[in-house]
């Protein structure tokens, strides 16, 4: 005989219908996004995450190599993989476009978010109702607006939605996403602490391992909310803490491993410091500042401890107040305690919310019961006024848009159909976009945290800013000398958004033109249309020291490579990142690919392996030493680190499920609270 279920307890019954009311409630903002393909956002970056998708949904099993940006690049250099995968997975599954299946993602990650925060807010021990107006406020306000003027500027006033704002002007899809995981990993970590279970534990890790695949400015605000959960538990409670935050952390690492291996990992922090110089500034006198700023935090929460104050409103005050100081000292370029911690000022909204939330619902408790009604009342009322303004805000963000109307579309059309898979050189939006409307790969691209070559940092330098005649004539070397077949040139009437290249007129005459539409005028580079070359000796670009790049090495190379008294060579993609090469050689004959070197590419004739190595450019060089008609087969086959980051992810998954089957107590000699 089947035993009764218990009956759901009141206090279930209000979390559920806390957290199905603030879903709805932001669902009925955001509605639009789950019809919607395009919107009209084009100078947003939200392109290149969905270029991200649409090329996983067509190359299932085959985009362990990533053709498209930076010469080519390992696909875990691109972008930490969870959303592109689950909005790739959910275009193919659906048989709809991936722009709208992005826009479905990062919709149902929004109207998550509020839910998330009341259950966290709960788990730590809020009042229901104190945990539900966080979870309101969090939804209807953008408490940013108010501490950072440039932030209710650019929103358009104090009342507006900077969170939807940042979602659908910026593109910050990933960044929204691992917002609202985040609360998740605090009520895991709480829950942990509480039971000190295996199962508990499993939990907490599988969190942690879903923001650090979703985004990187998330997956560093997480590391300061742990840090703070940590400084708000009671002092005896701190080295339990310190101790469950730890294990999460490395079980979670290890889930994650094979999505962010640690060459990856490596290759992100090589390039901190180049593309973020307010925080190499403030690491030129040590990190101390951020060191001050932790260490305060942690003597501000011991303090707090020692109080009677609830832990949720203590983790809130220490999370928001580093936060706070985090964002508001930071200046681009000058000043910056962590790599673009302003972005976290969206972080910084969901501490304030929950003391605000706290702060009213405590003043709610303390007033004479015949006034509730009354303050209800007009709270309902400003619930309602804020709601229709964030509605109207959103039919704003979440406008409709026609692709044809924008060059970005046409132009990159334009060479899908023309270019027969060449490499073209685009700049602003046509760059962010390109790539989501067809597979045509690009010079440069996304994401330039995963960028290997350093002669790709300056190069746009040239190729943008110098006006010159002879600066003109310099960039067309430089594309040729990079394997690009066509130049993308905004004009004043081209749609897109930054139109990078300084007068755009000055390639008349020096290129020959081969296509004009919508304000954009496509020059050919001219050249030998392929990326492989035979080169003699004499015609390398030598490695230097600290992969310094001279223009004479770039000039004898595209000299090289343009003569027409070497043998041609074909280059053809086959899949994935296998390719075939078919040219005539001499014996000491090199062959040049315009492809990124990276550890992990084989190379074979006739099923013998040949060397492969770096030319002073970054690209690969290969050394046959055929005589006569040669055809080599070129293939990726991942990183070195590869197979020992997939080992370490099916280790970590064998934990987990051990933990998960047998939830038993976990040997921790720590006192109990």
């Amino acid at each position: 005989m089947t035993a009764p279920r218990e009956p759901i307890s009141r206090r279930t019954t209000f979390h559920i219908t806390a957290v199905i009311v603030l879903t709805a409630l932001n669902a009925a903002i955001c509605w639009r996004l789950f019809k919607t393909e395009y919107i009209d956002h084009f100078d947003s970056n939200e392109g290149s995450a969905i270029a991200i998708a649409r090329y996983i949904s067509g190359h299932w099993g085959q985009f362990s190599w990533w053709p498209l940006w930076h010469c080519g690049m390992p696909y875990q250099d691109t972008y930490v993989p969870l959303l592109h995968l689950a909005v790739a997975a959910v275009a193919s599954l659906a048989h709809i476009p991936t722009a709208r299946a992005y826009h479905a993602l990062v919709a149902v990650t929004y109207l998550l978010g509020p839910g998330t925060l009341y259950l966290m807010a709960s788990r730590l021990g809020a009042q229901p109702g104190a945990a539900f107006l966080a979870g309101l406020s969090y939804s209807l306000l953008s408490p940013s607006a108010f501490l950072m003027p440039n932030v209710a500027r650019d929103i358009g006033g104090l009342w507006q939605n900077r969170r939807l704002q940042v979602l659908t002007v910026y593109g910050e899809g990933p960044h929204i996403s691992a917002m609202t995981l985040i609360p998740v990993v605090i009520l895991a970590l709480e829950y942990a602490i509480n039971r000190r279970t295996g199962r508990a534990l499993a939990f907490a890790a599988i969190s942690v391992a879903l923001v650090f695949l979703t985004n990187v400015p998330g997956s560093m605000a997480l590391g300061l909310a742990v840090f703070c959960w940590i400084c708000a538990q009671p002092s005896e409670q701190h080295a339990l803490a310190w101790l469950i935050g730890a294990m999460a952390a490395v079980l979670a690492y290890g889930l994650a491993c094979y999505g962010l291996p640690p060459s990856s990992v490596a290759t992100v922090l090589h390039t901190v410091g180049p593309m973020h110089s307010g925080f190499s500034n403030s690491l030129q006198h040590g990190p101390w500042a951020l060191v001050a700023t932790l260490g305060a935090a942690a003597a501000i929460g011991y303090v707090l401890s020692r109080t009677r104050m609830p832990l949720v409103v203590r983790f809130a005050i220490l999370n928001f107040g580093v936060l706070v100081v985090l964002v508001l000292t930071a200046k681009s370029g000058e000043f910056e305690m962590l790599p673009q911690v302003g972005r976290l000022h969206l972080e910084m909204e969901m501490g304030i919310c929950v003391v605000m939330g706290t702060a009213a619902w405590a003043s709610y408790r303390r007033m004479p019961r015949t006034m509730r009604p009354v303050l209800v009342l007009l709270c309902l009322a400003l619930v309602f006024a804020q709601y229709r303004n964030y509605r109207r805000q959103s039919r704003a963000l979440i406008s409709y848009a026609d692709p044809s109307a924008h060059s970005e579309y046409t132009s990159a059309r334009w060479l899908d159909a023309h270019m027969d898979g060449g490499r073209v050189y685009v700049t602003g939006s046509t760059s962010f976009w390109l790539n989501a409307f067809t597979d045509t790969p690009q010079l440069i691209g996304c994401c330039d945290q995963g960028q290997s070559m350093p002669v790709l940092v300056y190069l746009p330098y040239i190729v943008n800013d110098n006006t010159t005649l002879s600066g003109t004539e310099d960039s067309k070397t430089w594309l040729q000398a990079m394997g690009v077949d066509a130049l993308v040139v905004n004009g004043p009437d081209s749609t897109d958004q930054y139109k990078g290249i300084k007068l755009p007129e000055r390639f008349e005459g020096v290129l020959p033109v081969l296509h004009r539409e919508h304000g954009d005028t496509i020059y050919a580079i001219p050249g030998r249309h392929s990326l492989a070359h035979v080169l003699r000796p004499a015609d390398l670009a030598p490695l230097r020291p600290g992969q310094q790049v001279q223009f004479a090495d770039v000039k004898r190379y595209a000299a090289a490579i343009t003569d027409d008294s070497l043998p041609g060579a074909t280059f053809e993609w086959l899949q994935g990142g296998t390719a075939r090469i078919r040219t005539n050689l001499r014996k000491d004959n090199m062959v040049s690919v315009q492809v990124a070197w990276f550890r992990g590419w084989k190379a074979s004739v006739h099923q013998q392996s040949i060397p492969v190595s770096a030319d002073g450019l970054g690209f690969l060089l290969l050394k046959p030493g055929c005589e006569g008609p040669c055809e080599i087969t070129l293939s990726w086959t991942g990183r070195p680190d590869q197979p020992f980051a997939a080992g370490i992810s099916i280790l970590a998954l064998a934990g987990v499920a051990l933990l998960m089957r047998h939830d038993t107590q976990l040997p921790l000699r720590v006192p109990i609270r």
